[in-house]
């Protein structure tokens, strides 16, 4: 039986396919990932267990990349930690994951993606851009454009991490390939493809909407961090840049979440990372597909 921690899952949008790429998935208190967050605020909201939280309170956490596959092209979105990169927070540090065996059993091998779309820069959104070849970090995906906003490139040259370069391990050489292109937070990336504003987690985050024969995908990246955040709103995650203007972005997005229909897939979501926005009360509900 497969692990559903670790599974590959596929929706269709039109005629366009997302599927999902795990790297790794890890149960953790939600205050680690939200400071202001107990295990009672979790369980409060009852339909986040199983599939998002366990009956103790704690919340899953998942890395995954998605892949988008729409009029003959491919695009990865937001790939993952890497391996054997040196970063501060020890489930991130040194990795020794399959991720591009499982890419591949996906359909996807790193020379067929055509475009690589960040909704932002942190250590576990760029990691798989470059891999180790000897001493020095090269290109992975090498026949793709990456896109970088300049807000966000800019961001992550001046806001690294002690003991972590995330810029330069996993930008620096994509920029030195001529294998990046800077576009607008707001960027038409063509084929039903459109990239959104979403500020707060860091400066330049972007989301990307996906439309296909009259139907929507949201890929949210870190505007929200996992489903509790659809009935608490206010929770903030603890890596947020500016916490009121991340606020600020759940709150409008939600509403368009909501107005849209759209299919929301978020990055950490564990599980099930894919479902629909319902209004709740006061607030709102993450329904899985």
């Amino acid at each position: 039986m497969a692990d559903v921690r670790v599974a590959t899952q596929t929706w269709k949008v039109g005629d366009a396919t997302i599927t999902s790429v795990v790297e790794d998935q890890i149960d953790i208190p939600a205050g680690l990932l939200f400071p202001a967050a107990t295990a009672a605020d979790v369980l409060r909201h009852p339909w986040l267990v199983p599939d998002w939280a366990d009956a103790q309170g704690n919340i899953g956490l998942r890395t995954q990349a998605f892949v988008v596959e729409i009029d003959g092209i491919t695009v990865l979105v937001d790939p993952c930690v890497g391996n054997g990169k040196v970063r501060w927070l020890p489930v991130w540090n040194d990795l020794d994951l399959p991720f591009l065996e499982r890419l591949a059993d996906a359909g996807c091998i790193p020379d067929a993606v055509a475009i690589v779309v960040h909704t932002h820069l942190h250590a576990d959104h760029v990691g798989w851009d470059t891999h180790k070849d000897g001493d020095a970090w090269v290109p992975t995906f090498t026949a793709a454009r990456h896109l970088y906003t300049e807000a966000e490139l800019e961001y992550s040259r001046t806001s690294q991490l002690a003991g972590e370069d995330v810029y330069a391990d996993s930008i620096a050489p994509i920029l030195d390939a001529g294998l990046a292109d800077i576009v607008e937070p707001d960027a038409d990336l063509g084929h039903g493809l459109r990239l959104e504003p979403t500020p707060g987690h860091t400066p330049g985050h972007t989301s990307m909407w996906i439309e296909s024969n009259g139907e929507h995908a949201l890929l949210t990246g870190d505007f929200m961090h996992h489903p509790v955040q659809f009935a608490e709103p206010q929770l903030a995650e603890i890596a947020d840049a500016d916490v009121e203007v991340a606020r600020a972005t759940r709150r409008r997005m939600l509403h368009e979440m909501a107005r849209t229909g759209a299919l929301v897939l978020a990055a950490h979501f564990p599980n099930r990372p894919a479902g629909r926005v319902h209004a709740d009360g006061a607030a709102w509900r993450f329904v899985p597909e």
